[in-house]
């Protein structure tokens, strides 16, 4: 032990981190109890072999800096490496104060809290801006600045939202993204450092700060009285959820429990304050999970710091108008959710209107069908969710999203300070999402949109789907639905084309075994072999759409007949792009006609131009059609379909893959022989559901 503590002290280099006097919070902070910094920039840097870390208030002669903003220190004397953790930062107006920001056409009075990097940010963006200072101590006197015009703008790092006399615009939202600085000198510790970042995964860093958040706020809270009284008061927190089975992207049950955005709040503030969390639809529970502040109940109920944000949108029938404003609703029938406070809102913005009210999402859209010319309004990204998932894209739509946004909190009643007081300095962790209308958020759909797409398809694979399912029901109960769904379809793909085409049954596992093969001795990246390995058979299913009599002709095809048979390549494309297969099954399918030299089909793409595997698949698929009898012609020999696919060497096929094919031609026919025995393919599938 003693030799090893010797040799450590004598080899291991001693590194200085600055640490920042403000800004302490889950990230970075020094617990006092143990005397030691802590925190997720702490767990990211520990055992990464970077040397000796000696945190310490920022001096000039630390190596690295941490939590810095490039303006801080002047580039020329550092390196700056981006990390993961992001702010966002407002500027904030009064909106009766006409101003622009991008003219500097005067001198803007600008409100900001020292020390936490708003007033930094905007002085690097807006460079042409001329600002007097007003230092304010907390975002409350920012906002009463602009209240009273002492200020025009006020930046504040994650506006709480809090707005009780709604006189404040948001004139811009920046991303603003930390980073630590390394002199430049050290320049072994940046690329570690640079290292250590660019290998971290989203769920490797999503678990540091979520142990860190609990941590944080067990030391922040401790000792304090609301966490006191909370610990004596609850053996467990009840958590109100909306009326409806689901609500998007806050809420919903995979299988008996609850997943999503409020859910995962509400976990971490039970591990925090070491209570279970029960999740309700009763209104007397003692949190209300999804909470939309109103200020005339602020009596009666408190508010936390909002943690999503969410405009208003309004939905009809297809066919129907769209809307701009509230004011296109005036005069017609209004579908709204009793007793929400965004029921009360449009009330005091349309005139005339008949309103219908109901319990839920699912009430309304079931409304919205039976009545005609009405509008259900509703939180867009609630209302989203439940039209995907009730499978009602087809007569439902989104009429217009307005620019009226509301803030989500948590919210308790009024007499719960204590519980109040501990949730809103949680809060202050969970960062509000901007991402409004954002594409890939809304994919967060609870149903899987397959089976909807799957009865959308032919007849006889509608039928396969619902036999591969009662067989995957009696054969693989243990494993995870979503799972057997995809494996499944993909099988029944594979299936209807076999049945559809003149080729024998072990075709497409002969096509799979072949195209690993070559991926395999090609070097190519991995990924791209599993889903070679997976897709390959898949490659001709737009065949399915081709008529029988055209695909199964003895004779040569006339130019008509051909041109139909080269649609199956985009039809079979779009079967795959709608079930969401991925890249490599999209490019098998679309491109395995494309030549080397630019005159295949569907686009003449050339060379490299095509995807790689696509002219693995090529090759594959040629050789293992010369080795079957056609209708046509019988089958060649192993030497005979050699000879044609070097002939075509650089002209249909990729020359470098074309000699790896070549040099291993002995392992592609050991495959051939061993699976060219054909069987038929329906009678087994039905031999096999009997079993």
């Amino acid at each position: 032990m003693v030799y090893f503590i010797v040799s450590f002290s004598i080899f291991s280099k001693e590194i200085f981190v600055g640490v920042p006097e403000e800004n302490m919070d889950m990230y970075l902070y020094k617990n006092l109890e143990k005397n030691s910094y802590e925190g997720v920039y702490i767990d990211l840097l520990k055992n990464q072999n970077l040397g000796v870390l000696k945190y310490n208030l920022s001096d000039s002669k630390d190596d690295l800096f941490l939590r810095v903003h490039e303006t801080e220190s002047g580039k020329k004397e550092f390196d700056y490496i981006n990390t993961p953790i992001i702010y966002r930062v407002y500027i904030l107006k009064n909106k009766e104060n006409n101003i622009n920001i991008f003219s500097g056409e005067r001198e803007l009075k600008v409100a900001y809290i020292p020390n936490t990097r708003g007033y930094e940010e905007i002085k690097e963006r807006y460079k042409n801006l001329r600002i007097k200072k007003l230092e304010v101590s907390n975002e409350s006197e920012g906002i009463k600045a602009l209240e009273n015009k002492d200020a025009d703008i006020f930046v504040v790092k994650d506006w709480s939202g809090i707005d009780d006399k709604n006189i404040i615009q948001v004139i811009e939202n920046i991303k603003y993204t930390e980073k630590i600085a390394i002199k430049k000198a050290e320049k072994e510790l940046y690329e570690k450092v640079k290292n250590i970042f660019s290998k971290l995964s989203a769920n490797e860093l999503q678990d540091i700060i979520e142990k860190n958040r609990v941590e944080y706020y067990k030391y922040l809270l401790k000792d304090t009285p609301s966490y006191e009284e909370i610990k004596t008061k609850y053996k467990e927190l009840k958590v109100q959820l909306g009326k409806d089975e689901f609500e998007l992207p806050f809420y919903y049950l995979d299988g008996s429990k609850y997943k999503g955005l409020t859910i995962n709040i509400m976990e971490t503030v039970g591990k925090i304050l070491e209570k279970p969390v029960i999740y309700t639809k009763d209104k007397n529970a003692d949190i209300k999970g999804i909470a939309v502040r109103d200020f005339t109940k602020e009596n009666f109920i408190n508010y936390t710091k909002a943690y999503y944000e969410m405009k208003i949108s309004v939905a009809n029938r297809k066919g129907e108008g769209f809307i701009q404003s509230l004011s296109d609703l005036d005069n017609s029938k209004i579908i709204v959710l009793k007793d929400d406070f965004l029921s009360r809102y449009i009330r005091k913005n349309i005139k005339n209107a008949t309103y219908i009210e109901v319990n839920s999402y699912s009430e309304g859209l079931d409304k919205l069908l039976t009545i005609e010319n009405s509008y259900l309004v509703g939180y867009f990204n609630i209302l989203t969710g439940a039209i995907s998932n009730n499978f009602l894209d087809d007569e439902i739509k989104i009429a217009g999203i307005l620019n009226d946004s509301f803030r989500v909190s948590l919210s308790t009643k009024k007499d719960d300070e204590a519980l109040s007081n501990v949730l809103d300095s949680i809060l202050e962790s969970f960062t509000v999402d901007k991402t409004i209308i954002d594409n890939e958020l809304l994919k967060n759909n609870i149903i899987n949109e397959n089976y909807e797409l799957m009865l959308k398809i032919l007849v006889p694979l509608t039928i396969f789907i619902v036999l591969l399912i009662i067989l995957i029901i009696k054969s693989e109960k243990n494993r995870k639905k979503a799972e057997e769904l995809s494996y499944s379809l993909i099988e029944v793909l594979e299936v209807a084309n076999q049945l559809n085409d003149e080729d024998t049954g072990d075709h497409v596992k002969r096509l799979g075994l072949y195209s690993t093969l070559l991926s395999k001795k090609a070097n190519i990246n991995k990924n791209k072999i599993e889903g070679i390995e997976r897709y390959a058979s898949l490659h001709d299913i737009g065949k399915v759409a081709i008529p029988a009599e055209i695909l199964k002709k003895p004779s040569k095809l006339t130019k008509d007949e051909f041109e139909k048979v080269k649609e199956h390549v985009l039809i079979g494309h779009s079967f795959v792009k709608k079930l969401k297969l991925g890249e490599v099954a999209e490019n098998i399918v679309k491109y395995h006609h494309e030549k080397w030299n630019g005159t295949g089909y569907p686009l003449g793409l050339k060379e490299e131009e095509i995807p790689v595997e696509a002219r693995i698949l090529a090759i594959v698929d040629v050789y293992d059609a010369l080795r079957q009898d056609k209708n046509y012609r019988k089958a060649l020999s192993h030497e005979e379909a050699l000879k044609i696919l070097k002939n075509e060497k650089g002209i249909s096929f990729d020359p470098n893959l074309l000699d790896i094919f070549l040099e291993n031609n002995k392992e592609f026919e050991k495959i051939y022989e061993e699976n060219k025995e054909a069987k038929d393919l329906a009678t087994e599938f039905y031999s096999a559901i009997k079993k």
